[in-house]
């Protein structure tokens, strides 16, 4: 991080992301945070139709 307006140099060991840093962030994200989160959603949904059966409106019918 550099604190330009601050007039504080950026510590040695931070370095600005480069695009190399930014495509390595997205592809991350793109094909392993959000397919984690996908599936963790839908399993929750499933979980709330299932609990809500289980309590009150029963099976589908």
């Amino acid at each position: 991080m550099n604190n330009q307006a601050s007039g504080h140099p950026a510590p040695a060991g931070a370095e600005s992301s480069g695009p190399s840093r930014e495509w390595r962030k997205f592809l991350l994200l793109a094909f392993v945070g959000l397919p984690i989160t996908m599936v963790l959603a839908i399993a929750a949904y499933g979980f709330v139709a299932w609990f809500l059966q289980i309590l009150f409106f029963g099976p589908p019918s």
